[in-house]
């Protein structure tokens, strides 16, 4: 199994930028560098503690941004912090309705629809 990147609009208050993501399907949330959060002035809610993968645990900012990924767009939380590259979470996956497929290495609908009104 390899990597699936994808290109995600990401929109905060002042404006939105492409981004190159790692689809992460052990990260529950979407994880932004600190720098980027700031260019787009991504609005903050509050600080939590939160646990990585090594199992260290360390304090994030939690934002709010609009991703858009090819046609699905909606907002999403995210996780602000020092990070060598953007990581897509589940949750953000599961809002999109989108999963990643490990043998082409893309993303691919789970439904037909992002959000019913």
């Amino acid at each position: 199994m390899g990597h699936t990147f994808v290109n995600a609009y990401i929109e905060g208050k002042k404006k939105g930028e492409e981004v190159k993501m790692l689809a992460d399907t052990g990260a529950t949330f979407t994880v932004i560098p600190k720098d980027l959060a700031e260019r787009l002035d991504i609005p903050k809610l509050r600080k939590e503690k939160v646990k990585l993968a090594n199992g260290m645990e360390m304090e994030a900012e939690v934002g709010v941004v609009h991703v858009k990924i090819k046609e699905r767009e909606a907002p999403t939380t995210v996780l602000i912090m020092d990070c060598e590259e953007p990581l897509l979470g589940v949750e953000t996956l599961e809002t999109l309705g989108l999963k990643v497929n490990p043998e082409t290495e893309k993303l691919e609908p789970t439904r037909g629809f992002v959000l019913r009104v």
